[in-house]
């Protein structure tokens, strides 16, 4: 009787052992991960590089919106945008991997994947928006060049793996087509419209990732 009694008592504490152990590691709080390389977001080289890409980010925006706006031609319907944007094979871009969960090293990668894309072509929109916005898209291409590095950096920093591009400035003869064939100045400068419209939308999703990053 004893012994089923000694039995009894150990088996008591160790159960109240293991539920002290579960309440201690749900309160405990975890460390924070991107769920690839696994790094903390708090780390604050990080969140500096995610605060001046936002700042960047937010300026590319604004430069998106003035040469988008200054567009004065009539625009198709977005049916007909949407035919054309398939027959000039204008590149369109997800940010998948920075929507939701973010995965960090994914959504860098294809960040830096997608700025490339679209600031290859800005030359190519330069010659079909009006003279008075090129400065604009000169600019816009800067900024993206600028945006391109401190992803570099930060894929760097991460030991995160590159792609090495032989011509770093990039250009439209290095992806798909664009504009090719096209012989009217008018559906010219609309394919560079619904490249811009496209380019706005991926620096919305970068923009609303990097919020997403940012620790107050």
């Amino acid at each position: 009787m004893k012994l089923i009694s000694n039995s009894l008592h150990r088996l008591s504490v160790l159960v109240e052992i293991l539920a002290l152990a579960a309440v201690l590691t749900c309160a405990a709080p975890l460390p924070e991960f991107s769920g690839e390389v696994g790094f903390s977001l708090e780390d604050p080289d990080f969140q500096k590089f995610v605060a001046n890409s936002f700042d960047l980010t937010s300026k590319i925006q604004s430069e998106l919106q003035t040469v988008l706006k200054a567009h004065a031609l009539q625009l198709p319907s977005d049916l007909e945008l949407g035919v054309m944007e398939a027959r000039l094979q204008i590149p369109s871009t997800p940010l998948r991997e920075c929507l939701s969960k973010i995965h960090v090293e994914s959504c860098l990668a294809r960040i830096q994947s997608g700025l490339r894309l679209y600031r290859g072509f800005l030359p190519v929109v330069q010659d079909h928006v009006e003279l008075a916005q090129r400065r604009h898209v000169e600019t816009l291409s800067h900024d993206a060049k600028d945006l391109l590095k401190q992803i570099h950096g930060q894929m760097l920093s991460l030991e995160l793996p590159l792609v090495s591009y032989p011509d770093e400035e990039g250009g439209p003869s290095s992806h798909q087509p664009f504009l090719v064939g096209v012989s009217g100045e008018s559906e010219r400068r609309v394919g560079s419209y619904i490249l811009l419209r496209n380019f706005e939308r991926f620096v919305l999703s970068v923009y609303r990732a990097l919020r997403s990053l940012k620790r107050h």
